[in-house]
């Protein structure tokens, strides 16, 4: 029996393995996807974001990582698709499993090999511009196989290295009906895991005669969901554990094993431990620049390492010292094989009173170098970011949900200070980094968590990027809590500014020729309720009634334009121009 394709194609979303979350780009465009959208409405939640701007599709990328689950957006064609693309390149980079689905002109009106630039109304050549940020790409030009085309595009989107796929359906493809008993399915090949023995016996040996191990957990292993597989070894093989900033909350500020997130911007205590370690078992971490600080020679530098990760062309490019073994691998797979083996290893069960003293020696260094400070706490007349992240971890619980801006000082002051609670749930799009995420961030982690509450961090100028999704929280109702960094403009740029280029600045802050509106005011004109807090005492005494305000509330925090970012490694520019980073154990400023 013949049926629209938007039907078959809807029931494929609907009814599959996966759930439609959010969509993006509400458009007044000629309805290259609306046809589908309709389909939809009339059996799932769908919600629609106000704007057509290029971080709509940040409202799929956070619920899949806070899920784990595929997240689906459907866009319409031209700006629609290609307002897109960020929050894509943002899945790439954190291998977040996303399904885009994308409206086309009707195929009679496409480029092709024309060589001209536009037919179609609002067409553009989508799929060219995203199979470099994609697993799988593809324009979908004849409707019959539509479901070999979505059940390989869902195949490659959750397997392996997890990514963002993308499918561009033509208007008249759209319209098409289809035999659905006569459809071509996709066959998936056949899994080959890895065999994980050596990779096994090698770790096994090296912690045999470690006297101060430690273990770099991950993203990879969320992406697993090897969660409780990696708590289960922690009870067999208790040794000091660091997170990436993507794994800041899988274990908590109290657990016996938690020594802090190494890094460029991380805590000086965790990178001393790091350096200091004899044996470094890094699992599902890509180990970038942000953890290396760009001298991946000097990462870990006294110790013996193996390094586990899914994507054997990350390993490829390491330029690390001093490798044991190296296994491109599920993170799950070789955790589970790790604990199968150091359960019973009699060996192992000795050495681990030996690093009793080890794991205390790493508390004891978090303790000498903490990220807030007194100083912090007693300053006068502004709030300070440090003090307000410290008070914002005592004031929140482990239901909350918490977003920091992805970049600036509101993201890095947040992760550098926050003392996470295990469960308490923490994410941004640290690979990218893009300005502007924090506001349709939060709307989808509030939507993935079942409408918890959900904190958000943003700096002034981030905020006024995507200000517009005020309207969305406002419209659904959403307890959405957001602290907004008034510190005068662009922060970060204008300290990169002074850094570089003699103080010299342009448009990063009011005395710059930026012009910054009244964030209470534009907040206040959207229907939330506001405060603003100028100074650590009203702070104290002001940050509960925020937090337990109900409905969406907006909050401007007056934070000294002054306030720095540190530590932080530093970097150094030699007479031929070359530049060359402080290994981590010297970070900015030095300290006794």
């Amino acid at each position: 029996m013949f049926t629209s394709f938007l039907i078959l194609l809807s029931k494929y979303l609907i009814c599959g393995p996966t759930r439609i979350t959010s969509a993006g780009s509400w458009a007044n465009s000629f309805g290259n996807s609306f046809s589908l959208v309709d389909q939809i409405l009339q059996s799932i939640s769908f919600v629609l974001a106000t704007s057509r701007i290029r971080f709509t599709n940040k409202l799929v990328d956070i619920p899949a990582q806070h899920t784990n689950k595929i997240g689906v957006c459907l866009t319409t064609s031209g700006p629609g698709a290609t307002n897109a693309i960020t929050g894509v390149t943002a899945g790439w980079i954190d291998s977040t499993p996303m399904f885009i689905i994308s409206g086309q002109a009707k195929r009679a009106d496409l480029i092709g090999n024309t060589g001209v630039r536009q037919i179609g109304s609002q067409e553009v050549q989508i799929i060219d511009m995203v199979r470099p940020i994609t697993k799988y790409a593809v324009q979908v030009m004849d409707p019959a196989r539509i479901r070999y085309h979505m059940e390989r595009a869902y195949h490659e989107a959750v397997t392996g290295r997890p990514g963002p796929v993308w499918l561009s359906i033509p208007l008249d493809v759209q319209a098409a009906m289809i035999e659905p008993d006569e459809l071509e399915a996709y066959i998936e090949e056949p899994e080959v895991k890895p065999d994980l023995t050596e990779i096994i016996t090698k770790t096994v040996a090296l912690l045999k005669q470690a006297k101060k191990p430690v273990i770099l957990a991950g993203n990879g292993i969320k992406l697993a969901n090897a969660a409780d597989d990696f708590y289960r070894l922690l009870e067999v093989l208790p040794i000091p554990v660091l997170t990436t900033w993507k794994t800041i909350d899988m274990l908590g500020e109290d657990d016996e094993l938690y020594v802090g997130h190494p890094g460029g911007m991380g805590d000086r205590g965790a990178n001393l431990i790091l350096q200091s370690a004899d044996a470094l078992i890094s699992i599902g971490s890509r180990l970038d620049t942000s953890l290396t600080a760009f001298n991946e020679a000097h990462f870990g530098m006294s110790a013996q390492k193996i390094v586990v990760d899914i994507d054997q062309h990350e390993l490829d490019r390491m330029k690390l010292t001093q490798v044991e073994a190296m296994q491109a691998c599920d993170a799950g797979d070789y955790i589970r094989s790790l604990f199968d083996t150091v359960a019973t290893d009699d060996e192992i069960n000795q050495q681990i009173e030996n690093w009793k003293s080890w794991n205390m020696y790493g508390h004891m260094l978090r303790k000498k170098y903490p990220s807030v400070t007194d100083a912090h706490r007693k300053v006068q007349g502004v709030v300070s970011a440090y003090y307000f992240t410290e008070l914002l971890c005592q004031h929140t619980t482990v239901q909350d949900v918490i977003v920091p801006e992805s970049s600036g000082a509101a993201g890095e002051i947040t992760y550098q200070a926050f003392s996470p609670k295990r469960g308490q749930k923490m994410k941004n799009a640290a690979g990218l980094g893009s300005m502007g995420f924090g506001l349709p961030y939060s709307i989808g982690a509030c939507l993935a968590n079942e409408r918890r509450r959900a904190v958000l961090i943003n700096g002034d100028g981030a905020f006024q990027m995507n200000i517009q999704e005020l309207e969305t929280i406002v419209r659904l109702r959403l307890p959405v809590k957001i602290f907004i960094w008034n510190n005068q403009g662009y922060a970060s740029i204008r300290s990169m500014q002074n850094n570089n280029f003699g103080g010299f600045q342009v448009a990063s802050g009011e005395s710059s020729g930026l012009s910054m509106p009244d964030t209470v005011k534009v907040a206040e004109a959207y229907g939330l309720k506001t405060f603003r807090i100028m100074n650590n005492q009203q702070l104290e005494e002001q940050i509960d009634n925020v937090l337990n305000t109900e409905g969406p509330v907006l909050c401007e925090l007056m934070i000294s334009p002054d306030e720095t970012v540190s530590p932080r490694t530093k970097t150094i520019v030699h007479e031929d121009g070359t530049m060359e980073s402080y290994p981590l154990e010297k970070m900015w400023p030095d300290v006794d």
